[in-house]
Parts: structure tokens; sequence; C-alpha cells
């Protein structure tokens, strides 16, 4: 009792330092604001931590909690082209969690830039692989002289866990049901390595992406792709120098930061303008395309989830859509970032998409895998991202039974019932095989219904479709050459694509979701119900302890077309 009401003070304590926070925020917001911007300034593109897909939130002043997402960011370099004080821009990330479907979004948004005609130089002192990716993207590269930096280009890798033996040990017993040979998400727990199919599937995947890299880097600054494996596979060192960095080939000079900055006539730091502080262009009130984001695992939410929580729910989808057609959107484009979730969700979805009346394109962006895909069977044309990971058709349950965890823990369990399936999962309890069996049925009927889907969307025969289905996993470029998908591109192509099916010649593109305010957040309770979790996380059972750990990995005692790797 003492440790809840320590949790309550505390939660009420940080709610209280956060609203007071987010107030004085608010009020130096409503300040009028002056351009601080002075003639020939340097737009600095440095991204740090996680940058997401599209923000929900509306920036309020200093006191923001949210950085700027991927659609900020390319919005503002668009808008600096032709900011007559802007005089180019210096990228300097920081380790930026970027996908590398976004870092393509960046790339179109450079590009444009470049037309302008004003420069892009980037600097960096100790860089990841993204970051570098991004620094490759400028026109000229330097790196920090010091031994202490470097760039790290790893290659393409991802790790699985496998828990059927720590769960053993433990006394808990997974059961899966699973339809699709290749849905490797069941094998997290009943097997302790990749399926050969699996893994080989996996592995294509991979071998793919790892390509794509390769041959970015060498477009990028012009080198031989022959080299750049080489600078992958037969480098000595893991942490490449400044100096083997310009030997390579990667970069152009090496240079402090200072340095730079006195080459390019920066003698007062006030010349440097974060993308993070820039003045943000004027956000379009109409457009007849509508642009919808949505990013995340899709499960039962309400129609007031925000992004931050990165889910995509049913009600949420119910409520864009009908300001969508509120503001009387003759197309829409529907940007896609999710491993799937809610099997019922991903049909509901689906369901909505299908009443539209008005051409729909999908744009795909790192993974739209399994309900992700699902829900872009709702479209009437589909792009992905040479980066993107799609298909994963095929479903899954996974059940925990802790009987022996019980045992071990002096725990007995008895369930008194009435109707052959009632008490059926009763996690310290042995599950009758009958319901098991049932649950098996009813997964063929599920994955029936998702195969039925891609068929009906894709016009793909019933000959046709477990070829492409079984829980597989493509790359974009196979997912074209077997009809999963339309063409390669990014969102602008989308965009292009859904003007010319509604046969626009002149448009605007309105996002959504609509931003909103801290204040709408506060007023509609999302903040109090978070707090609330966390005091109740103290209170939870042994068996709710255990299945929140389990969900963890992948939600459990429910339908789910979810791929549980993250490929990037």
């Amino acid at each position: 009792m003492k440790t809840r009401s320590v949790v309550l003070i505390g939660c009420g304590a940080v709610l209280l330092i956060f609203v007071l926070t987010f107030l004085i925020g608010f009020m130096i917001g409503l300040r009028p604001q002056t351009n601080k911007i002075s003639q020939n300034s340097w737009l600095v593109l440095n991204p740090s931590g996680n940058v997401a897909d599209y923000n929900e939130l509306r920036d309020q002043g200093p006191f923001s909690f949210v950085g700027p997402s991927v659609d900020d960011i390319c919005g503002r370099i668009r808008h600096a082209s032709t900011d007559g004080k802007i005089k180019g821009i210096i990228i300097r990330p920081g380790f930026a969690k970027i996908n590398f479907a976004n870092l393509n979004e960046i790339n179109a948004a450079l590009d444009d830039f470049k037309k302008s005609g004003k420069p892009v130089y980037a600097h960096g002192e100790m860089l990841d692989q993204k970051d570098y990716l991004l620094c490759a993207m400028a026109d000229t590269v330097y790196m920090d002289p010091s031994a202490s930096g470097g760039l790290i280009l790893e290659g393409i890798t991802a790790s699985v866990m496998f828990y059927k033996e720590a769960l053993q040990k433990i006394g808990v017993k997974m059961h899966v049901m699973q339809s699709g040979e290749f849905k490797g998400a069941g094998e997290l727990y009943n097997r302790t390595s990749l399926s050969p199919g699996t893994e080989a599937n996996m592995r294509r995947v991979f071998k793919n992406r790892y390509d794509l890299l390769k041959n970015h880097i060498a477009k990028l600054r012009g080198l031989d792709s022959l080299r750049v494996t080489e600078i992958f596979e037969q480098r000595p060192d893991m942490i490449i120098n400044a100096a083997s960095a310009q030997q390579y080939g990667l970069i152009d000079g090496v240079t402090s930061w200072d340095q730079l900055k006195k080459k390019l006539g920066i003698e007062d730091d006030d010349k440097l303008v974060s993308v993070e502080d820039y003045n943000d262009p004027k956000v379009s009130t109409g457009g007849q395309i509508a642009l919808i984001n949505l990013s995340g695992n899709i499960t039962a939410g309400s129609e007031r989830s925000h992004g931050f929580e990165q889910t995509i729910s049913a009600a949420k989808v119910e409520k864009i859509l009908q300001q969508v057609k509120r503001d009387g959107a003759k197309a829409v484009v529907l940007r896609i970032n999710s491993p799937g979730g809610s099997a019922l969700e991903s049909e509901l979805i689906y369901q909505k998409l299908q009443r539209l009346d008005i051409p729909v394109v999908v744009s795909m962006g790192v993974m739209a895998a399994s309900g992700g895909y699902y829900i872009s069977c709702g479209g009437d044309y589909i792009f992905a991202d040479p980066y993107t990971i799609t298909g994963s058709i095929g479903v899954i349950m996974a059940i925990p039974e802790a009987v022996e965890l019980g045992n071990k823990l002096g725990i007995d369990s008895q369930t008194i019932n009435y109707g052959k399936y009632s008490g059926g999962v009763s996690i310290f309890e042995k599950y009758d095989p009958e319901m098991l069996a049932s649950l098996e049925r009813n997964s063929q009927k599920v994955y029936t219904e998702f195969k039925q889907r891609v068929m009906t969307a894709r016009k793909i025969s019933s000959e046709q479709i477990d070829a492409v289905a079984e829980g597989r996993v493509f790359s974009a470029q196979d997912a074209k050459d077997i009809h999963l998908i339309d063409e390669v591109g990014g969102i602008q192509a989308a965009i292009d694509k859904a003007a010319k099916m509604a046969k626009l010649t002149k448009y605007g593109v309105k996002k959504y979701p609509a931003k909103i305010g801290f204040f709408d957040l506060l007023r509609q309770g999302n903040l109090f119900k978070m707090a609330a979790s966390v005091v109740r996380s103290g209170d939870l059972s042994l068996q709710e302890r255990l299945q929140q750990y389990l969900r963890q990995t992948i939600d459990t005692n429910q339908w789910l077309y979810f791929c549980p790797y993250k490929l990037d």
C-alpha cells in the first residue's frame, strides 16, 4: 500500500510539473514571434534520436516535446529552397534513428533543394551508417580529423530472439496456432532457430536490402559498386577514420567544424539555423489530395489515440476519413508504415477504405507487412519505397499456458464453468485439446479471408496465391515482380498518381491526421490515462505481469496479421 502511495505521489508530481511547464511554454508560444533569420544564413539539418514519420502534435513554442518529423524536415528543406535568407544547407546528424524509406524522402527533398542552385555541405565527427547515408546526400562531405571520430558502415543485420527454452525453464508452454508455412512469428516460441524456409526467405530480403544500401552509397558518391562492396567486406578496421574515408572516396575532405565554418564564411553562429528552429512553411488549409499518415502497430483503440502512441486503429482511421470527406478531397494517398497487428482491426480498416468513392493510392514506408499489407489492399494502386519490406500474408495466435510455473510457485487454479468453451483460456490450467483444435480450424478461416482480400485486390488467382502467401516477406522489387504492388517509388510518385487518377491538373495536398495542440490532448484526457496506466502497473497480479511480459514480444490471445522482425 505504501508503494502504491509513493507511486501515486510521484506520478502526480511529474504530471503537475509537466502541466506547469507546458502552461509556461504555451504562454511563451502565444507571444508574437519575430523572424530572427538574417541574410546569408545556413539551415542546419541536425536530426538526432528517434525521428517520427509524422507528428500529430502541433509545435507550440520552445517547450514543445516533439522534435521535427521526417515530414516536417522535408517541408522545411523545400521551403528553404525559396527562402532568400537561406544560403545553403549543412548536414550534421547526431545518431539519428531514421528508417531507410524516410531517408529516401529526405534525399528527394534535398534533390529539390539543390535545383535552386544553393549548396549542400555535410560534416561529421562520429557517424553511424544512417548518419553517413544522410551526409552522403550532400554535394560535399567533410569529417573531423580526430582519431576518436570516424564512421561505421556495418551493412544489414537483424537478431531474432527465441524464447522456447527460456519459457520452458520457468514453466510456460506457448500454444501457437499459425497459418502460413513461412509465418515466422510462431518460431519465436516453438523453435530455437529459424526454420530453413523462413531463414531462406529472410536472407533473400536481407541480401536485397544490403545490395540497395551499397548501390545507394555508390550512386551518391559516384563510386563503383564493387568498390563499395570491398569497403563493407574487406576493410581492416571497423571504424573508418577520416583519412581512410577520404582515401576510399566516402568523403571529400578532412577538417574540423570550426575550420569548415571559416571556409564557408560563417563568422557568427547566429547564421546557423537548426531545422528544428526554422520557421515552418505555411500549412495548407485546403487541398484536393489527402495525404494520410498511418504508422505503428495495428490495434484496437479510440479515435483519440495519437501519433506518439505509434498505433493504428479502425476508430482513428474512421475519424480521419470523415474529416477527409468533409474537406472535399478528390483523392487519398495513404502512407503506411506498419508491421501489422490485430487481424480484426486490419479487416475493419480495409472495409472503411473500400467504402471510399475516390481514388486511394498507397505509399508504403519501410514496412507494410502482414496487417500493414492487408490494409494496403484497400487501395486502388500501391507504391513501395525501394527499401520497403512487405507481404507476410499469414495469421498467428499465441496462447501461454503456465501450469508448470504455477506448480513451481505453489499456485493452484480451479475454474467452475458451464458451457463447452467457458473458461477455456485460464493460464494456470491445461487447455482443452478440443478448444485448441477449434482455434486451429479458425486460423485457417482467418488466413483464407486474408488471401481472399489479396486475390481480389491484386487480381491473383487461387492457383497462384500460395506462391506469394504462406507468411513470406518480400523486398519492394520482388513484390512488384509478383504483382503484390504496382510500382517502386516514394510519396511524391504516389501523389502524382493520385492526381492523375482523379484527373487533377492543379491541386493542393492536405495532411492528416490534423495536428492538435497540447491542451487539446490534455482536454481529451490522454495524458491522464497514460499517468493512470503507470499507477495501475504497480498493482498487476503475477498472471497479468506474465502476460504483459509476453506482449512485449507479441500480443497473445488474439488473431494477428503481424510480422515480428525489425528488418531495418
